[in-house]
């Protein structure tokens, strides 16, 4: 009897207990219902966030062979480092051709212009010979006439005048041959200062010819484009590249979150707000941000071939619409933070 009692009074304790923590759990389900509808009805939660950074490529823009590569896997690197090395032997070749093209052309110019600096020194010249030589002639002339007269009054002879008109005749001829000597020199002048622009144009050909050739050349030293991370090393040493490859990726230092609102969500949402954030690799950590813009479109309509469903079974989707965030903790905090990881975003109503 004692024992059948026992039974029949733990049998009750227990069972008691059993209604003390039913009612215990039903009354927290309440409570934590009630807890959820309140906070979902005042807050916007999506868990269709990713940390993003830039990710760009570097690519070759000529071909050949690689001579260094010096960054390691991983490595951070700063704007305007050293990336790659391409062997510069080909394209200083013909850097240097076209300089001697340059040079060659600049040479040219300079001998058309001292051409023309002789020629018109020579004109100089030939126009002081021109003044004396029509001295001769007038003074051949008189001389000329005054025998002819003298011969007229028999005080001269045939002989005489004879010579006398040799002198006139030979100063004439020495005359004209000034003449046209100089008007020669004018000539020749006048085509040699019409080559010189041309001949300058030849320059400026050429020198647009050594600028490519040292564009290219620039073209052999690879460096990063701003500070950040390298992806994977793909290259080696003495591997040769094609332009347009690409060799090495770099990750930004600058993150940001991109958030994948419902439509419905939207609403709720504005720039300037701030924004509560939890990571997936991080327990218990919590990120403060601020709304920086909404995408003007859905993050379907950016794709390449974006969901146009134009058949009569249309299926009414809920399209998501990419919210960018700032993150509000400095470098320090945030630095574990990888492109892709997977984000959990919270929004107040305001």
């Amino acid at each position: 009897m004692i024992i059948a009692e026992n039974k029949s009074r733990a049998h009750k304790s227990f069972s008691k207990l059993i209604t003390v923590v039913a009612s215990i759990l039903v009354f927290s389900g309440i409570i934590l219902g009630i807890w959820f509808y309140i906070f979902n009805k005042n807050h916007e939660e999506t868990n269709d966030a990713q940390v993003d950074q830039y990710v760009t490529p570097i690519m070759a823009r000529i071909t050949g062979y690689v001579q260094e590569v010096r960054y390691n896997e991983n490595q951070f690197v700063h704007k305007g480092d050293t990336l790659i090395v391409i062997d510069n032997k080909e394209y200083t070749s013909h850097l240097n051709m076209a300089l001697a093209d340059v040079e060659n052309a600049k040479s040219n110019v300079i001998a058309i212009e001292k051409n023309v600096e002789t020629t018109a020194n020579t004109t100089s010249v030939r126009q002081s010979q021109l003044v004396a030589a029509k001295t001769q002639v007038w003074k051949t002339k008189l001389e000329y006439n005054r025998y002819q007269s003298l011969l007229k009054e028999d005080a001269a002879t045939e002989q005489q005048v004879e010579k006398v008109k040799a002198d006139y005749e030979l100063a004439k001829a020495h005359y004209e041959e000034i003449a046209n000597t100089i008007q020669s020199a004018v000539l020749n002048t006048s085509e040699a200062w019409a080559k010189i622009p041309t001949a300058q144009t030849v320059i400026q050909s050429k020198q647009a010819v050594a600028d490519n050739a040292d564009l290219f050349l620039s073209f052999t030293v690879i460096t990063a484009p701003y500070d950040g991370w390298v992806g994977k090393k793909m290259i080696q040493p003495g591997q040769m590249i094609k332009e347009g490859q690409t060799l090495v990726s770099i990750v930004s230092k600058e993150k940001w979150i991109t958030a994948n609102f419902k439509e419905t969500q939207l609403q709720y949402l504005s720039v300037g707000q701030e924004v509560e954030m939890s990571a997936d690799a991080v327990n218990g950590r919590k990120f403060i941000g601020i709304i920086e813009s909404l995408s003007p479109a859905s993050g379907a309509r950016f794709s390449l071939l974006p969901p146009d469903n134009a058949t009569g079974n249309f299926i009414k989707i809920e399209q998501r619409i990419p919210v960018r965030i700032k993150l509000k903790e400095n470098d320090q905090q945030t630095d574990f933070l990888r492109a892709g990881m997977n984000m959990v975003v919270v929004a107040e109503h305001k």
